[in-house]
């Protein structure tokens, strides 16, 4: 038999594979000094669906994650589409593989933060499956965006990022039906709290712009307001009775403290739009 013949499918396997390279889009932070950044091993981090990282630990994970981005896209723009170097292409294969292991790995531990924002949001139209099924492209795509060296929790970014996704996914779907949809009831916000489509969209600002206005607050009011809305990893989404009975305070006093914190933060936001 015709040796070429046999050579033909691996020959267009390796093209199908230079082609897949070629055409990847690769993301990585721009503003990380890469050529300074030492090589971790990670070896030391046991990463599953338990995991919780330590603030330290999540920094060198993203970090590293980045850092194999980055050096996979410069190694690709140093092959000749025409005529690639099949080493220098496996060797950016091999790095780009090990990018998306710790990017999927991250997903793995951070899905309990998407089932967490997601249980806020179910509806009889909208299970939680649903929802987690929505929520967990919109984490897969956090984790690729977010920069480690801005000085804030992913959690943070990532539960900012999943509340803005989940109210709107709702909201389309809801307009597929007769009943309007009411966005009072979508973010996990109780005692019939107003949360327009204006204010979500104000609040789509950033979050870094929410993180600093955040601390143009009391510390207690800053305290409540996280831990009603679960804002940051060490906070989950809790009452007005349960945080009352750890202030030692009435369940009123919680809510006249959050509504002021709320009007403070929403005079805040009418700032920054104008």
């Amino acid at each position: 038999m015709n040796a070429t013949l046999l050579e033909r499918p691996v020959i267009r396997q390796a093209v199908a594979d230079i082609s897949g390279l070629m055409s990847r889009e690769i993301r990585f932070v721009s503003n990380l000094d890469y050529t300074s950044v030492p090589h971790d091993p990670l070896d030391d981090l046991l990463l599953d669906e338990t995991s919780i990282l330590t603030a330290e630990s999540e920094v060198r994970l993203f970090t590293q994650m980045n850092v194999a981005y980055f050096h996979a896209s410069t190694g690709r723009s140093e092959l000749d589409v025409d005529n690639p170097d099949a080493e220098l292409a496996r060797d950016v294969a091999e790095v780009l593989d090990q990018a998306d292991s710790l990017r999927n790995r991250l997903a793995v531990v951070f899905h309990k933060l998407t089932v967490s924002v997601a249980k806020g949001f179910v509806t009889a139209r909208h299970s939680l499956d649903e929802l987690v099924s929505e929520g967990d492209a919109v984490l897969l795509r956090a984790i690729t965006l977010f920069d480690p060296s801005r000085g804030f929790r992913f959690s943070t970014y990532a539960t900012h990022a999943l509340r803005r996704r989940f109210v709107r996914y709702i909201g389309s779907r809801e307009h597929q039906h007769t009943v309007p949809v009411d966005f009072r009831e979508a973010p996990p916000i109780p005692d019939h709290r107003r949360w327009t489509l204006a204010y979500e969209r104000r609040m789509e600002a950033g979050v870094e712009w929410l993180e600093t206005a955040l601390y143009e607050l009391d510390p207690r009011e800053r305290y409540i307001i996280r831990c009603r809305f679960g804002w940051g990893r060490e906070f989950e989404p809790r009452t007005l009775q349960d945080i009352a009975d750890e202030l030692s305070v009435s369940r009123e006093r919680v809510r006249q403290l959050e509504a002021r914190a709320m009007r403070k933060l929403q005079l805040l936001a009418e700032s920054f739009d104008d």
